[in-house]
Order: C-alpha cells, then structure tokens, then sequence
C-alpha cells in the first residue's frame, strides 16, 4: 500500500501526498490567476497609452530636439546666469507675489477647512451633519485649483487675488477632509470623561478632542503651505498672478534659458518655504516634548 493511498488519521481523511497535491493546486491557481491579472492590467496600460497617442518611435527620433533645448539653452551655465541676473528685476518680484498667493491663500481657507473638518468628522457629529459635510468637502476637492482660478479671474479680474480665492478653495477642500480623518482616529476615553460631567458638545470638543489633534492640525497645515506654494507657481499661466505668468510669456516666447531661470526661481521658492516649514515643526515637536 502506497504513501498516497494510505490515510493520515482515518479512513475519511486525505493522505499527506494528496494534501500536498491539493494544495499545490491552489497554489498553482492563485499564481495564473495573479500572473492573469498583472498581464491584463499591462494590456489596459499599453492599450489605453496608445490611445492616448504614445509613440516611442516619434520620441525617439526627436530626441535631439529635447537635447539640444537642454544643453545649449536651459542647461547653459553662463547664459543662464545672465538670464538670471538680467530677470532679476521681474522675477524677485513675481516670486514674493507667489509667496503671498500661497500664504494669504492657505490663512483664508484654514478657519473654514477647521470648521468643516470637525463637522465632518463622524465622531463629533450625527450622520445627518457629517455625510452632507463629507460630501461638500469632497466637492470642493474635486476641482482642479487651475480651474477655479479661471473662475475667480472672472470675479476678480486678472491677477494675485484670483490665485489666492483658488488657492484658499483647495485649501478648504483637502485639509477640511484631512483634519475629519485625523479626528476620527482620536482616543474616545477622555471624550467619554469630559462628557460623563455633563458638558455639551462644544465644550467636549474644545476641552478632549481639539488638545489631541492639535500638533496634527499644525503639521497638516505646515505641509499644504509647501503644497500651496508648488501650486501657486503655476496659476499664473491662467492670469492669476505669481510667477506663472513670466513662465509662460517665456515659454510662448520660445526662449528657453528665460524659462530655466523662472524654474530655478520656483525651485528656490519651494525649497525655501519647505525649509522654514520643517523648521517650525521642529520647534513644536520641541515644544511638545518639553511640555510633556
């Protein structure tokens, strides 16, 4: 009598052999059924990229033409120190306006993106407030900040003040739902002692829930400063002020070492707001510690 034929532990139940048959079997299903997948989701990508136009042949025969911009135009160190220092005058300033579309952008739409947030947050809140608050806030985030700049120029004509109203838009959207999740992740146990005393539901959420998402709120904040300012850079392209607009004058223009020169003005602008932004994290988890 074979290994295979002989039961383990009763006449009923499989022998080891056929136990390992089994479970090769599934083993060997779930692979052709992985390998099935990753084959397929390839497919979708090549087929949907060449619809979308792609084609590696037509890139690689213009390969010159992305060479030679890069190496004898925007790359070239003495021309675009030239660049840089003959656009200074437009530049600095364009920079600094940028600046102030982000900040003066993100102080506008945090007050509503907190409020919204704890509405939106579903344990604050009954269903009844907080979905259609989710909902909004998803709305919100729905739209591109280039498009609502093309709407706020509208409103306020060409300029920083349409970038800003954008800026404070996408601002409400995205922190209104990041600062929801982080309160729904709160510990529910001092919320339970505060409200065993008897008080309402503005003085729970002043006194056991706002204290544990505070440092997160700041950190959130700090973090979509440097994403407004990388957004900011851009909406000039569609008259909202910042240093969108000489880049794009300078791309229409063909001239590409002008165009290098405003990229190396956003790459000092984002960097250097990124820089302060850690640095005043790195106080308040200082401060936090110390405190603790």
């Amino acid at each position: 009598m074979s290994r295979r034929d002989r039961p383990a532990n009763g006449a009923d139940e499989p022998g080891v052999d056929e136990e390992f048959d089994q479970i090769q079997q599934r083993w060997r299903r779930r692979m052709l059924g992985r390998v099935a997948a990753v084959v397929g989701l390839l497919a979708l990508v090549v087929a949907t990229a060449r619809w979308l136009g792609f084609d590696l042949a037509y890139l690689w025969a213009h390969r010159d033409n992305l060479r030679d911009v890069l190496l004898e135009e925007m790359l070239a160190p003495g021309q675009l120190w030239a660049q840089l220092q003959g656009d200074a005058s437009t530049l600095v300033p364009a920079t600094l306006e940028t600046l102030a579309i982000a900040a003066v952008g993100t102080a506008l739409g945090l007050p509503l993106a907190f409020c919204l947030g704890i509405l939106g947050a579903s344990n604050v809140t009954p269903r009844v407030v907080h979905e259609p608050v989710r909902l909004l806030l998803g709305g919100v985030r729905a739209v591109p900040s280039m498009v609502y700049a093309l709407l706020f120029v509208i409103l306020a004509g060409l300029g920083p003040v349409a970038g800003a109203l954008a800026i404070a838009m996408g601002t409400i959207g995205d922190l209104g739902r990041l600062f929801a999740d982080e309160m729904e992740e709160i510990d529910s146990r001092p919320v339970e002692a505060v409200t065993s005393s008897g008080a309402g539901l503005l003085a729970t959420t002043s006194a056991a829930r706002i204290p544990q998402v505070a440092t997160a709120y700041v950190a959130w904040t700090l973090f979509y400063l440097e994403l407004n300012a990388r957004k900011s850079s851009v909406l000039g392209i569609v008259g909202a002020g910042g240093i969108g607009y000489p880049l794009i004058m300078a791309f229409n223009a063909r001239n590409y070492t002008r165009v290098m020169a405003a990229i190396v003005a956003i790459f000092v602008l984002v960097v250097g707001v990124e820089f302060v932004a850690n640095r005043l994290r790195d106080l308040l988890d200082a401060d936090r510690q110390t405190s603790h």
